[in-house]
Protein backbone atom coordinates (compact mmCIF):
# COMPACT_ATOMS: atom_id res chain seq x y z
CA UNK A 1 0.00 0.00 0.00
CA UNK A 2 1.32 3.48 -0.86
CA UNK A 3 0.80 6.71 1.04
CA UNK A 4 1.12 9.97 -0.88
CA UNK A 5 1.21 12.32 2.10
CA UNK A 6 3.39 11.63 5.12
CA UNK A 7 4.42 13.71 8.12
CA UNK A 8 8.21 13.41 8.33
CA UNK A 9 10.75 15.20 10.52
CA UNK A 10 8.04 17.11 12.33
CA UNK A 11 6.95 18.86 9.12
CA UNK A 12 4.04 18.07 6.81
CA UNK A 13 4.97 17.76 3.16
CA UNK A 14 3.42 16.03 0.20
CA UNK A 15 4.98 13.66 -2.32
CA UNK A 16 8.53 14.15 -0.98
CA UNK A 17 9.79 16.29 -3.83
CA UNK A 18 9.74 19.89 -4.96
CA UNK A 19 6.22 21.08 -5.63
CA UNK A 20 7.17 22.50 -8.99
CA UNK A 21 8.70 19.25 -10.21
CA UNK A 22 7.18 15.89 -11.06
CA UNK A 23 9.86 13.22 -11.09
CA UNK A 24 12.02 10.89 -9.04
CA UNK A 25 13.17 12.27 -5.69
CA UNK A 26 16.66 10.85 -5.22
CA UNK A 27 17.85 13.22 -2.48
CA UNK A 28 17.65 12.37 1.20
CA UNK A 29 15.79 14.32 3.91
CA UNK A 30 18.69 16.79 4.29
CA UNK A 31 19.07 17.73 0.64
CA UNK A 32 18.29 21.40 0.06
CA UNK A 33 15.23 20.85 -2.15
CA UNK A 34 13.65 18.41 0.32
CA UNK A 35 14.41 20.67 3.29
CA UNK A 36 12.75 23.56 1.50
CA UNK A 37 9.73 21.52 0.42
CA UNK A 38 9.17 20.41 4.03
CA UNK A 39 8.78 24.00 5.18
CA UNK A 40 5.11 24.55 4.44
CA UNK A 41 4.74 27.83 6.31
CA UNK A 42 3.02 30.76 4.66
CA UNK A 43 5.53 32.92 2.78
CA UNK A 44 5.75 36.67 3.20
CA UNK A 45 5.08 38.62 0.03
CA UNK A 46 8.74 39.08 -0.94
CA UNK A 47 9.44 35.36 -0.54
CA UNK A 48 6.34 34.51 -2.50
CA UNK A 49 7.50 36.82 -5.29
CA UNK A 50 10.90 35.09 -5.29
CA UNK A 51 9.21 31.70 -5.36
CA UNK A 52 7.24 32.70 -8.43
CA UNK A 53 10.60 33.48 -10.07
CA UNK A 54 11.99 30.06 -9.17
CA UNK A 55 13.96 31.12 -6.07
CA UNK A 56 13.33 29.32 -2.75
CA UNK A 57 15.13 30.33 0.44
CA UNK A 58 15.33 28.86 3.93
CA UNK A 59 17.27 29.28 7.16
CA UNK A 60 17.41 27.62 10.54
CA UNK A 61 19.31 27.59 13.82
CA UNK A 62 19.94 24.31 15.63
CA UNK A 63 21.21 23.88 19.18
CA UNK A 64 21.89 20.70 21.15
CA UNK A 65 23.24 19.59 24.52
CA UNK A 66 24.12 16.22 26.10
CA UNK A 67 24.97 15.10 29.60
CA UNK A 68 26.00 11.78 31.12
CA UNK A 69 27.04 10.70 34.61
CA UNK A 70 28.96 7.80 33.05
CA UNK A 71 32.09 9.27 31.52
CA UNK A 72 34.93 6.92 30.58
CA UNK A 73 36.54 7.50 33.99
CA UNK A 74 33.26 7.51 35.91
CA UNK A 75 32.75 11.29 36.00
CA UNK A 76 29.92 13.45 34.65
CA UNK A 77 30.59 14.73 31.15
CA UNK A 78 28.71 17.40 29.19
CA UNK A 79 28.77 18.96 25.75
CA UNK A 80 26.74 21.44 23.71
CA UNK A 81 26.86 23.31 20.43
CA UNK A 82 24.96 25.04 17.68
CA UNK A 83 24.66 25.27 13.89
CA UNK A 84 23.25 28.14 11.81
CA UNK A 85 22.30 27.35 8.20
CA UNK A 86 21.19 29.35 5.15
CA UNK A 87 20.15 27.43 2.05
CA UNK A 88 18.34 27.92 -1.19
CA UNK A 89 17.59 26.80 -4.71
CA UNK A 90 17.20 28.84 -7.90
CA UNK A 91 15.31 27.02 -10.66
CA UNK A 92 16.67 28.53 -13.87
CA UNK A 93 16.17 26.16 -16.80
CA UNK A 94 12.93 24.50 -17.95
CA UNK A 95 10.73 25.91 -15.21
CA UNK A 96 7.32 24.23 -14.79
CA UNK A 97 8.63 21.06 -16.43
CA UNK A 98 10.12 17.82 -15.14
CA UNK A 99 13.56 18.70 -16.52
CA UNK A 100 14.40 21.65 -14.31
CA UNK A 101 17.99 22.87 -13.97
CA UNK A 102 18.77 24.47 -10.60
CA UNK A 103 21.54 26.23 -8.72
CA UNK A 104 21.64 24.91 -5.13
CA UNK A 105 23.54 26.30 -2.14
CA UNK A 106 23.89 25.87 1.60
CA UNK A 107 26.24 27.75 3.95
CA UNK A 108 26.61 27.06 7.66
CA UNK A 109 28.34 28.12 10.85
CA UNK A 110 29.07 25.33 13.33
CA UNK A 111 30.26 26.17 16.84
CA UNK A 112 30.58 24.71 20.33
CA UNK A 113 29.18 26.21 23.53
CA UNK A 114 31.21 23.90 25.78
CA UNK A 115 34.93 23.03 26.03
CA UNK A 116 34.51 20.57 23.19
CA UNK A 117 31.73 20.07 20.64
CA UNK A 118 29.16 17.23 20.59
CA UNK A 119 31.08 15.55 17.74
CA UNK A 120 33.92 14.81 20.22
CA UNK A 121 31.64 13.63 23.02
CA UNK A 122 31.87 9.90 22.36
CA UNK A 123 35.40 8.58 22.18
CA UNK A 124 37.26 11.78 23.01
CA UNK A 125 38.91 10.22 26.11
CA UNK A 126 42.45 9.23 25.31
CA UNK A 127 42.52 11.28 22.10
CA UNK A 128 42.63 14.85 23.40
CA UNK A 129 42.94 14.38 27.15
CA UNK A 130 39.34 15.41 27.89
CA UNK A 131 37.08 12.78 29.39
CA UNK A 132 34.27 11.57 27.15
CA UNK A 133 32.03 8.53 27.00
CA UNK A 134 34.68 6.05 25.86
CA UNK A 135 32.27 4.90 23.17
CA UNK A 136 33.53 4.03 19.70
CA UNK A 137 30.96 5.96 17.75
CA UNK A 138 29.75 9.48 17.06
CA UNK A 139 26.86 11.34 18.67
CA UNK A 140 25.76 14.28 16.52
CA UNK A 141 28.89 14.59 14.35
CA UNK A 142 27.19 17.47 12.50
CA UNK A 143 27.60 19.61 15.65
CA UNK A 144 31.31 20.42 15.56
CA UNK A 145 33.29 23.64 16.02
CA UNK A 146 34.39 24.07 12.41
CA UNK A 147 33.07 27.60 12.05
CA UNK A 148 31.93 28.93 8.66
CA UNK A 149 31.58 26.26 5.96
CA UNK A 150 30.13 25.67 2.51
CA UNK A 151 28.14 22.44 2.33
CA UNK A 152 26.50 22.84 -1.10
CA UNK A 153 27.18 24.92 -4.20
CA UNK A 154 26.24 22.90 -7.25
CA UNK A 155 24.15 22.59 -10.37
CA UNK A 156 21.35 20.01 -10.36
CA UNK A 157 19.89 18.99 -13.69
CA UNK A 158 16.85 16.75 -14.10
CA UNK A 159 16.46 14.88 -17.38
CA UNK A 160 14.31 12.20 -18.98
CA UNK A 161 11.04 13.64 -17.60
CA UNK A 162 12.52 13.80 -14.12
CA UNK A 163 13.65 10.16 -14.04
CA UNK A 164 17.33 11.13 -14.19
CA UNK A 165 19.27 13.61 -12.05
CA UNK A 166 22.85 14.81 -12.46
CA UNK A 167 24.59 17.01 -9.89
CA UNK A 168 27.99 18.64 -10.37
CA UNK A 169 29.78 20.94 -7.94
CA UNK A 170 30.29 21.06 -4.20
CA UNK A 171 28.06 18.50 -2.52
CA UNK A 172 27.29 16.83 0.81
CA UNK A 173 27.61 13.15 -0.06
CA UNK A 174 25.12 12.19 2.67
CA UNK A 175 22.42 13.87 0.54
CA UNK A 176 22.51 10.96 -1.90
CA UNK A 177 24.36 8.07 -0.20
CA UNK A 178 22.49 5.48 1.91
CA UNK A 179 19.54 7.79 2.62
CA UNK A 180 16.34 6.97 4.50
CA UNK A 181 13.64 9.01 6.19
CA UNK A 182 15.20 9.15 9.69
CA UNK A 183 18.79 9.90 8.65
CA UNK A 184 18.61 13.64 9.43
CA UNK A 185 20.70 14.81 12.43
CA UNK A 186 18.54 17.94 12.61
CA UNK A 187 15.17 16.25 13.17
CA UNK A 188 15.73 12.54 13.88
CA UNK A 189 18.31 10.26 15.55
CA UNK A 190 21.47 11.71 17.10
CA UNK A 191 23.69 8.62 17.03
CA UNK A 192 25.64 8.04 13.81
CA UNK A 193 24.73 4.35 14.06
CA UNK A 194 21.21 5.37 12.91
CA UNK A 195 22.32 7.97 10.35
CA UNK A 196 23.98 7.70 6.94
CA UNK A 197 26.47 4.84 6.79
CA UNK A 198 25.53 3.31 10.17
CA UNK A 199 29.11 3.88 11.37
CA UNK A 200 30.30 1.21 8.95
CA UNK A 201 31.06 3.61 6.10
CA UNK A 202 34.17 5.78 5.77
CA UNK A 203 32.59 9.18 5.12
CA UNK A 204 34.69 12.18 4.03
CA UNK A 205 33.90 15.85 4.72
CA UNK A 206 30.52 17.31 3.69
CA UNK A 207 31.30 19.99 1.10
CA UNK A 208 33.23 18.14 -1.60
CA UNK A 209 33.77 18.78 -5.29
CA UNK A 210 31.82 15.88 -6.73
CA UNK A 211 29.78 14.43 -9.54
CA UNK A 212 26.72 12.34 -8.72
CA UNK A 213 23.99 10.85 -10.89
CA UNK A 214 20.79 8.90 -10.35
CA UNK A 215 18.39 7.17 -12.70
CA UNK A 216 15.14 5.26 -12.47
CA UNK A 217 15.92 2.08 -14.44
CA UNK A 218 12.30 0.92 -14.20
CA UNK A 219 9.24 2.21 -12.38
CA UNK A 220 10.61 0.76 -9.14
CA UNK A 221 14.34 0.04 -9.54
CA UNK A 222 16.92 2.81 -9.44
CA UNK A 223 20.67 3.37 -9.41
CA UNK A 224 22.71 6.16 -7.76
CA UNK A 225 26.45 6.72 -8.27
CA UNK A 226 28.89 9.33 -7.00
CA UNK A 227 32.51 10.38 -7.39
CA UNK A 228 33.91 12.92 -4.91
CA UNK A 229 37.22 14.48 -3.86
CA UNK A 230 38.20 12.58 -0.71
CA UNK A 231 40.65 15.34 0.30
CA UNK A 232 38.09 18.12 0.03
CA UNK A 233 37.35 20.41 2.99
CA UNK A 234 34.16 22.34 3.59
CA UNK A 235 35.80 25.23 5.51
CA UNK A 236 35.00 28.50 3.75
CA UNK A 237 38.69 29.35 3.28
CA UNK A 238 39.56 25.81 2.10
CA UNK A 239 36.62 24.58 0.06
CA UNK A 240 37.70 25.93 -3.34
CA UNK A 241 41.06 24.18 -3.00
CA UNK A 242 39.01 21.14 -4.00
CA UNK A 243 39.84 21.94 -7.62
CA UNK A 244 43.52 21.49 -6.74
CA UNK A 245 43.20 18.39 -4.56
CA UNK A 246 40.79 16.61 -6.90
CA UNK A 247 43.03 16.88 -9.96
CA UNK A 248 46.45 16.74 -8.24
CA UNK A 249 46.02 14.16 -5.48
CA UNK A 250 43.47 11.94 -7.23
CA UNK A 251 42.10 10.50 -3.95
CA UNK A 252 38.43 9.69 -4.37
CA UNK A 253 35.33 8.70 -2.43
CA UNK A 254 33.20 6.60 -4.75
CA UNK A 255 29.78 5.04 -4.25
CA UNK A 256 27.36 2.90 -6.20
CA UNK A 257 23.85 2.18 -4.93
CA UNK A 258 21.13 -0.01 -6.37
CA UNK A 259 17.68 0.01 -4.87
CA UNK A 260 13.97 -0.68 -5.10
CA UNK A 261 11.25 1.75 -4.12
CA UNK A 262 7.49 1.46 -3.95
CA UNK A 263 7.19 4.62 -6.05
CA UNK A 264 9.41 7.39 -7.35
CA UNK A 265 7.74 9.89 -5.03
CA UNK A 266 8.81 8.00 -1.89
CA UNK A 267 12.29 6.74 -2.68
CA UNK A 268 13.75 7.27 0.78
CA UNK A 269 10.71 5.99 2.72
CA UNK A 270 9.46 2.73 1.14
CA UNK A 271 12.89 1.55 0.09
CA UNK A 272 15.35 -1.34 -0.11
CA UNK A 273 18.91 -0.58 -1.19
CA UNK A 274 22.49 -1.88 -1.21
CA UNK A 275 25.36 0.62 -1.29
CA UNK A 276 29.00 -0.06 -2.18
CA UNK A 277 31.55 2.55 -1.09
CA UNK A 278 35.30 3.03 -1.49
CA UNK A 279 37.64 5.71 -0.17
CA UNK A 280 41.31 6.07 -1.02
CA UNK A 281 43.89 6.59 1.72
CA UNK A 282 43.98 10.28 2.70
CA UNK A 283 46.57 12.30 4.61
CA UNK A 284 46.97 15.80 5.98
CA UNK A 285 49.77 18.09 4.83
CA UNK A 286 51.90 17.08 7.85
CA UNK A 287 51.66 13.41 6.87
CA UNK A 288 49.15 12.41 9.53
CA UNK A 289 46.16 10.26 8.59
CA UNK A 290 43.02 12.20 7.74
CA UNK A 291 40.24 9.76 6.85
CA UNK A 292 42.17 6.53 6.34
CA UNK A 293 45.74 5.25 6.25
CA UNK A 294 44.72 2.51 3.84
CA UNK A 295 42.25 2.25 0.99
CA UNK A 296 38.93 1.22 2.51
CA UNK A 297 35.70 -0.22 1.15
CA UNK A 298 32.47 -1.77 2.34
CA UNK A 299 28.79 -2.51 1.81
CA UNK A 300 25.75 -0.96 3.46
CA UNK A 301 22.15 -2.12 3.32
CA UNK A 302 18.81 -0.57 4.23
CA UNK A 303 15.18 -1.62 4.38
CA UNK A 304 12.44 0.80 5.41
CA UNK A 305 8.73 0.91 4.65
CA UNK A 306 5.46 2.32 5.96
CA UNK A 307 3.59 -0.59 7.47
CA UNK A 308 0.75 1.84 8.25
CA UNK A 309 0.31 5.53 7.36
CA UNK A 310 2.13 6.40 10.62
CA UNK A 311 4.46 3.50 11.42
CA UNK A 312 7.75 3.01 9.57
CA UNK A 313 9.98 0.11 10.71
CA UNK A 314 13.54 -0.12 9.38
CA UNK A 315 16.47 -2.53 9.31
CA UNK A 316 19.89 -1.11 8.40
CA UNK A 317 23.60 -1.66 8.78
CA UNK A 318 26.85 -2.30 7.01
CA UNK A 319 30.10 -4.19 6.69
CA UNK A 320 33.57 -2.68 6.35
CA UNK A 321 35.34 -5.11 4.02
CA UNK A 322 38.83 -3.64 4.38
CA UNK A 323 40.70 -0.59 5.61
CA UNK A 324 40.52 1.70 8.63
CA UNK A 325 38.15 4.44 7.43
CA UNK A 326 34.97 3.08 9.06
CA UNK A 327 34.35 3.02 12.80
CA UNK A 328 32.92 -0.51 12.68
CA UNK A 329 33.63 -3.76 10.89
CA UNK A 330 29.98 -4.70 11.38
CA UNK A 331 26.94 -2.58 12.28
CA UNK A 332 23.36 -3.84 12.60
CA UNK A 333 20.40 -1.58 13.45
CA UNK A 334 16.66 -2.08 13.78
CA UNK A 335 14.00 0.39 14.79
CA UNK A 336 10.88 2.30 13.88
CA UNK A 337 9.52 5.76 13.41
CA UNK A 338 6.03 6.69 14.54
CA UNK A 339 4.85 9.84 12.76
CA UNK A 340 2.07 11.96 14.21
CA UNK A 341 2.26 10.56 17.76
CA UNK A 342 0.40 12.85 20.15
CA UNK A 343 0.01 15.57 17.50
CA UNK A 344 0.22 15.65 13.70
CA UNK A 345 3.67 17.26 13.84
CA UNK A 346 5.14 15.12 16.67
CA UNK A 347 7.33 12.14 15.73
CA UNK A 348 8.85 9.31 17.77
CA UNK A 349 11.92 7.27 16.88
CA UNK A 350 13.16 4.12 18.65
CA UNK A 351 16.15 2.02 17.54
CA UNK A 352 18.81 -0.43 18.71
CA UNK A 353 22.28 -0.95 17.24
CA UNK A 354 24.96 -3.60 17.71
CA UNK A 355 28.43 -2.86 16.40
CA UNK A 356 31.82 -4.53 16.24
CA UNK A 357 34.82 -2.20 16.25
CA UNK A 358 37.01 -1.91 13.16
CA UNK A 359 40.13 -3.79 14.22
CA UNK A 360 42.38 -2.03 11.70
CA UNK A 361 41.36 1.33 13.16
CA UNK A 362 41.10 0.53 16.88
CA UNK A 363 43.22 -2.58 17.42
CA UNK A 364 40.22 -4.47 18.81
CA UNK A 365 37.12 -6.14 17.45
CA UNK A 366 35.15 -5.93 20.70
CA UNK A 367 31.45 -5.20 20.40
CA UNK A 368 29.08 -2.67 21.97
CA UNK A 369 25.41 -1.77 21.64
CA UNK A 370 23.20 1.29 21.95
CA UNK A 371 19.48 2.05 22.24
CA UNK A 372 18.21 5.51 21.33
CA UNK A 373 14.77 7.09 21.75
CA UNK A 374 13.86 10.58 20.53
CA UNK A 375 10.61 12.53 20.40
CA UNK A 376 10.53 15.38 17.89
CA UNK A 377 7.87 17.96 18.77
CA UNK A 378 6.88 20.95 16.67
CA UNK A 379 5.26 24.00 18.24
CA UNK A 380 3.60 26.36 15.81
CA UNK A 381 5.20 26.85 12.41
CA UNK A 382 8.79 27.65 13.35
CA UNK A 383 10.00 25.76 16.45
CA UNK A 384 10.95 22.15 17.15
CA UNK A 385 12.14 20.58 20.41
CA UNK A 386 13.53 17.04 20.62
CA UNK A 387 14.42 15.27 23.88
CA UNK A 388 16.72 12.29 23.36
CA UNK A 389 17.80 9.35 25.54
CA UNK A 390 20.55 6.83 24.79
CA UNK A 391 21.76 3.74 26.65
CA UNK A 392 25.20 2.52 25.60
CA UNK A 393 26.06 -0.99 26.77
CA UNK A 394 29.75 -1.91 27.05
CA UNK A 395 31.36 1.25 25.63
CA UNK A 396 34.65 -0.21 24.48
CA UNK A 397 37.04 2.57 25.59
CA UNK A 398 35.38 3.16 28.97
CA UNK A 399 35.88 1.83 32.48
CA UNK A 400 32.08 1.91 32.84
CA UNK A 401 29.95 -1.05 31.73
CA UNK A 402 27.05 1.24 30.77
CA UNK A 403 26.57 4.89 29.83
CA UNK A 404 23.25 6.73 29.95
CA UNK A 405 23.13 9.88 27.83
CA UNK A 406 20.42 12.54 28.04
CA UNK A 407 20.07 15.24 25.44
CA UNK A 408 17.80 17.90 24.05
CA UNK A 409 17.84 19.53 20.60
CA UNK A 410 16.13 22.74 19.55
CA UNK A 411 15.49 24.06 16.05
CA UNK A 412 14.11 27.40 14.84
CA UNK A 413 13.45 27.62 11.11
CA UNK A 414 11.90 29.98 8.61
Amino acid sequence: MQYSSINLSGLLFTSLFSASVAGANFGGPDSVDNTLSEQSTDKRSWRDDLSQSGVSLGADYNAIGFTSANGSDGNRVNTSGGVARFYGQWDIIELDTSNIGSLVWKVEHRHAYSDYPPKDFSFISGLSGEEGLGYIGLIQPAFNDQGARLTNLHWKQRLNDGKTSIIIGFQDVTDYVDTYALASPWTAFSNLAFQTGSGAMGLPDDGLLALSAAHMVTQNFYIVAGLADANGRSDIDEVFKGFETLFNKDDLFTTLEVGWTASQEQIYTDNIHLTYWHIDSTFNDDGSTRHSAFASQGLNYSLSYFATPQLMPFFRGGFSLEGDAALYDVSVSAGLGYFGLGAPTHNLGVAVNWSQANKEAWGTNDSQSVIEVFYNMQFGEFIQLTPDIQWINNPILSTESNAFVFGVRGRIFI
